[in-house]
């Protein structure tokens, strides 16, 4: 090679990199140039829940979607003239936190309109609340109201009936008064809904219900689960107006907002109801995902439940609103004595010695509801307290299986409070998913009851997450508000872990439940958010933080995963997004 060859070799690999460099300087510019953010959050540590890229320093939405992923400086380039920029100096960014089972407008409906019992807590304040609801409001054709405990009617003997109509008579006797306890299994009412009702001692008590009786037999005024539905002409005389419900809707949602709520599972889903949810999609007022599910009781012909999930689903399927979802009772509850266990309960739950509780259904006819709605790709959500009424789930899943064949249903059983081991491996086996309230997994309120109802060791092995947990089972976390009046999800992935009470006052005492069972705090992040859009087959676009997923983020004041697991209920929120828009935010 000559010196003037090589001279020109040198001059064009140099004009050839000059090319090169200019193509990715163009390309750069271009790149920056390109989409631009609407929102970015950056300096934080992000959570994604995604597998292939956990962490990450900022996040960039565009609209409602999630655009970019990653460090702080490659966000840079999303940067535009409108973008909003929020530097969130190290706190937490996780996707937004749902709740797989609860009962909106929960306690706003009482707050706004009923008798409020919730934040009492004794007999002489109940009535003592009766009677001033019934001085402001003379002109009521009916009182009703929400928030009784059972606890302050164990008697000496252990058993616990619940309070007495004649207490309510004392304070209202000429218009019916009706209470429902704050699980929402029990109702107590006065002498004058009794007589409304046509319930006396020769009433006909309908399957998987009870009526506590005097030892005359007369009703005491209490009445349990099914049997709740005597009370139906009457308890007709108090219906909210589609404002009201507009009304007691938004104050939860802009509570559940606060508290980093994106979307929910909306237990309470009935074809009146989304009607008005759906007035409100249209007027752009949801602020939260809304599932819904539609309850069906025992007598109901299958072909009827179909045919209203199915309907439903065609009229409400957008991003806001959808339905698929039917409910069925399997069970009752421990303390109102009506939850089916295999073994039975003790003496004291004052039924005998072999009293196990009462199947809400015939089986014959659960499983032929299960099978029909199944059939039909309806997701099934089962109440199940018991062992017995989990068993009963699975047996009814597992049967439609062998009639419709295997497919991806993701039928769900919820609460289960107490479960065989081979059970937990059932429900792992065919991906049946446990909506649990961790929330109820401490010693808390209704612990004393489970405890004299089953007595002390299966109280204390209710609940068991990590044996479910490690068998593969997935957990979706829920609140079931207002039975569980606090909602709040940090307060229910602090007792999760730590299997013992959030609050401060209490944190101190024994109030631990089976520490062994706990989760770690990443699990019951996760069980609130990639679980809860899985269960709701939202996963492709619900659920975690991934470029082309919805922008619903919740940002926490401290990250979670390093702090005392006792500081996590604590912890405040600093802004929730929904859809790429900021609805709630912290000091």
């Amino acid at each position: 090679m000559t010196f003037l060859t090589a001279i020109i070799l040198s001059v064009l690999l140099l004009l050839s990199g000059c090319t090169e460099q200019t193509e990715v300087t163009d390309d750069k510019a271009k790149e920056e140039s390109d989409e631009k953010a609407t929102l970015i959050l950056k300096n934080g540590s992000v959570y994604t829940m995604e597998d292939d890229q956990p962490s990450a320093e900022a996040v960039a939405v565009k609209d409602s979607e999630i655009i970019f992923v990653g460090n702080n400086t490659d966000v840079e380039k999303y940067v535009g003239d409108e973008t909003q920029v929020i530097d969130l100096e190290g706190k937490m960014v996780s996707p937004g936190f749902m709740d797989g089972h609860t009962h909106p407008p929960g306690q706003w409906t009482t707050k706004l309109f009923q008798v409020d019992l919730t934040n009492l807590k004794s007999h002489e304040e109940y009535i003592q609340a009766v009677a001033d609801f019934r001085k402001d409001n003379p002109d009521a054709k009916i009182i009703t109201g929400r928030g009784w405990k059972n606890g302050p009617y164990e008697q000496t003997d252990g058993t616990n009936p619940g309070p007495k109509k004649e207490d309510l008579d004392a304070v209202v006797s000429d218009i019916p008064v009706i209470l429902n306890s704050i699980d929402g299994h029990s109702v107590w009412v006065n002498s004058k809904a009794l007589e409304m009702a046509g319930i006396n001692e020769n009433t006909e008590v309908p399957k998987g219900g009870m009526i506590e009786q005097n030892p005359d037999g007369s009703p005491r005024g209490v009445l349990r689960e099914g049997a709740t539905d005597l009370l139906a002409d009457v308890q007709a005389l108090f219906n909210l107006t589609k404002e009201q419900y507009k009304q007691a809707f938004l104050k939860y949602q802009e509570e559940a907002n606060s508290f980093g709520i994106t979307g929910i599972l909306n237990m309470s889903g009935s074809t009146e109801n989304m009607e008005i949810l759906h007035e409100l999609e249209e007027d752009g007022q949801l602020t939260m995902r809304v599932a819904n599910a539609i309850k069906f009781d025992p007598g109901t012909e299958p072909d009827e439940a179909v045919k209203t999930i199915l309907d439903a689903h065609k009229k409400y399927n957008s991003d806001w609103l959808q339905i698929n979802t039917a409910k069925l009772f399997a069970d009752g509850v421990t303390e109102g004595k009506t939850a089916l266990f295999l073994e039975p309960y003790t003496e004291n739950a004052g039924m005998g010695g072999h009293h196990h509780g009462e199947a809400s259904w015939k089986v014959e006819a659960f499983n032929k509801m299960v099978s029909s709605l199944d059939k039909e790709g309806i997701q099934l959500h089962i109440h199940a307290i018991g062992d017995g009424a989990v068993n009963t789930g699975l047996n009814a899943f597992e049967d439609a299986r062998k009639a419709n064949g295997e497919r991806d249903s993701r039928h769900t059983i919820t609460h289960i409070s107490a479960i065989q081991d081979k059970d937990i491996t059932r429900m792992a086996e065919m991906d049946v998913i446990a909506s649990m309230q961790p929330f109820w997994f401490y010693k808390d309120q209704y612990y004393k009851l489970e405890k004299a109802m089953v007595g002390k060791d299966r109280a204390l092995e209710m609940y068991p997450a990590r044996k479910m947990w490690d068998a593969g089972v997935t957990i979706a976390s829920s609140s079931d508000y207002p039975p569980t009046p606090d909602y709040r999800p940090l307060n229910g992935i602090e007792i999760g872990v730590t299997r013992n009470s959030p609050y401060p006052e209490e944190q101190d005492t024994n109030m631990v439940r089976n520490a062994a069972y706990a989760l770690t705090v990443e699990e019951m992040l996760q069980s609130f958010t990639k679980n809860v859009a899985y269960q709701l087959f939202r996963e492709d676009d619900l659920g975690s933080i991934k470029v082309g997923k919805k922008a619903d983020i919740v940002v926490l004041g401290q990250d979670i995963t390093k702090s005392d697991p006792k500081d996590i209920s604590e912890t405040k929120v600093a802004y929730t997004i929904v859809d790429g828009k900021i609805v709630y935010e912290g000091e």
